[in-house]
């Protein structure tokens, strides 16, 4: 009986702690099949994220406070991606991953660094942590415009890395030589290394590429041809705009010693959208670090703009008094050209286009032109309609052949403020003349030639998201004849023209442009690829005869057709 008992409490103890085993892998487990679902009971965080780590596919470090914290729930593990963030929200943890493991700490443990860099600039730190996938949008780096000093506060990790980081980068660019003459080839991605030419009546506009903004500044700003010491065509705005968000509060080095860029080369490969740049190492550094800060990605804005010839009367009647206000329906008012400026107002486009229609079915007004251009920030785009005649100009010996060119003109430079609105540098030119196919000729069998009137207006406004920017408001007469017959009795032979009268009709038209910004997103981009497969498919049932009718469309089809319409 003895023996019996010891026997059968020896198998006890060793069953025991595999019983417990079984029934604590039962209790965390709700199902065998479903590996998704865990339940944690009091366990604690190093242990959970054991189980977490084989889903997630790295390893997990856990801080020694972190571990002892502990967690107790039902958790979703099918996006752990997910889970990750929900759950170190909601115990009080903060995480980084490096792209070998993720590190896991309190948020007591959170630290700050203030770090000094000598030789290169914050912003070519910042490009080579996300060119390495190393940067944290979660945890930014700040610095000063004027310094060259920046913070960083986060996990551990993270800031002993960007420090790290930091002093290696510093160390290889003070140990770089300055005598070995080396090549470099610097790839832009975001803007042009070549002058871009607009033409605009007969007058060149060049907008400069990298190349010639870094070649002058080498040059200490001389213009370095003919082309490039011509105006500028980017007027200075009201205020300064930085140059994008991604680097608002960076810049890069400056260079105290001009001596150091001397003899530096650099020459513009359009083909590649290169530049090479011959020189030592440090200076090819320092031309990489300039580069790095003008390529920046520049946001689009599509401009549609509405030229519209209305009776004077009628935009009484609509509420516009250029001396006063503009009114449409009980929800909106402006108040506009109370000083000797321009006429020019913001409002709501689309209330004042509704009305504008509704007067053209009453020949009351007139959509004269409605063209819609997409462009990019700082980036000019023209609208020009014109017309040209050509005079002779005859003398003693010689003779010439001059040109007049009128019509409209407009020249918009958008870009955007501090608060998101939409500031625009405006150059309007409208043109009418009295153009005949024949010139006349007068007593001394001299042609006259026609008479040509312009309109120039010049402003920079700033239109709020969602508004549009009402420019004009200045009238011209127009004369109009007019034949009015009555049917039937004025086509009768001879004595069919007592039943017709011909009147002539004088009228004030007030000509203004209505001009609509508006920013396109990412988000608003249509991603056409998904339809190719299926308009493919459907040309192959249509060739097959398989579709009964051919007229009926898929619900994306339509919406398809719907877009491209839009």
């Amino acid at each position: 009986m003895k023996k019996f008992n010891i026997k059968s409490l020896t198998l006890l103890i060793v069953l025991l702690p595999l019983i417990v085993n079984a029934n604590n892998i039962d209790s965390h487990l709700l199902e065998q099949n479903d590996i998704a679902k865990y339940v944690a009971q009091s366990d604690t965080v190093g242990s959970f994220f054991e189980r977490f780590s084989a889903l997630l596919n790295y390893p997990i470090v856990v801080s020694k406070q972190a571990a002892k914290k502990r967690i107790s729930g039902e958790f979703d593990l099918s996006n752990p991606e997910e889970m990750l963030e929900k759950l170190t929200l909601l115990v009080g943890l903060i995480w980084y991953k490096d792209g070998n493991a993720l590190y896991i700490y309190d948020s007591g443990e959170l630290i700050s660094k203030v770090i000094l860099l000598e030789n290169i600039s914050l912003n070519y730190l910042i490009q080579y942590l996300k060119d390495a996938n190393l940067y944290d949008h979660r945890y930014p780096i700040r610095g000063n415009i004027s310094d060259k000093t920046f913070y960083i506060s986060g996990p551990p990790a993270l800031v002993e890395l960007v420090a790290n980081t930091a002093t290696l980068l510093d160390k290889q660019v003070s140990s770089i030589g300055t005598d070995k003459v080396n090549f470099g080839v610097i790839k832009l991605k975001n803007t042009f290394v070549s002058d871009r030419t607009y033409n605009m009546r007969g007058e060149d506009i060049v907008i400069p590429g990298v190349a010639t903004v870094v070649e002058r500044l080498l040059n200490n700003g001389k213009a370095l041809s003919n082309r490039q010491a011509q105006n500028d065509p980017m007027p200075p705005f009201n205020i300064t705009q930085k140059v994008s968000e991604d680097s608002n509060d960076f810049s890069f080095s400056s260079v105290t010693n001009s001596s150091i860029l001397e003899d530096v080369s650099l020459i513009a490969y359009p083909e590649t959208n290169s530049i090479l740049v011959k020189g030592n190492d440090q200076q090819i550094q320092i031309i990489r670090d300039i580069i790095t800060q003008l390529d920046v990605a520049k946001r689009h804005i599509e401009l549609s703009l509405w030229i519209i010839d209305i009776d004077k009367s009628e935009l009484n009647n609509l509420g516009v008094n250029w001396q006063g206000t503009a009114s449409f329906g009980d929800s909106f008012g402006a108040s506009f050209n109370m000083s000797s400026s321009a006429s020019i107002s913001t409002l709501d486009g689309n209330k004042f286009i509704a009305s504008v229609m509704a007067l053209n079915q009453k020949k009351k007004a007139n959509v004269v032109s409605r063209p819609v251009i997409l462009t990019q920030e700082n980036i000019p785009a023209i609208f020009d309609n014109n017309r040209t005649f050509y005079v002779s100009l005859v003398g003693e010996r010689n003779s010439s052949l001059e040109h007049v060119t009128y019509g409209t003109l407009i020249n918009v430079i958008p870009r955007f403020s501090s608060r998101g609105q939409i500031e625009m540098s405006l150059t309007i030119e409208d043109g009418t003349g009295n153009s005949q196919s024949n010139y006349n000729y007068n007593n001394e069998n001299t042609s006259v030639l026609p008479e040509v009137g312009r309109t120039k207006i010049s402003t920079i406004a700033r239109v709020p998201q969602g508004k549009s920017l009402l420019i004009g408001g200045y009238t011209h007469e127009t004369n109009s004849n007019e034949i009015i017959s009555i049917p039937f009795l004025s086509s009768i032979p001879v004595i069919g023209n007592v039943f017709k009268y011909k009147t002539s009709n004088i009228s004030n038209i007030v000509r203004v442009f209505l001009i609509q910004p508006r920013e396109i997103k990412e988000s608003s981009y249509y991603n056409t690829a998904e339809y190719k497969s299926l308009i493919s498919e459907r040309e192959i049932q249509k060739t097959t005869q398989i579709i009964p009718s051919e007229t009926t469309l898929l619900e994306d089809e339509k919406s398809l057709v719907s877009y491209l319409n839009y």
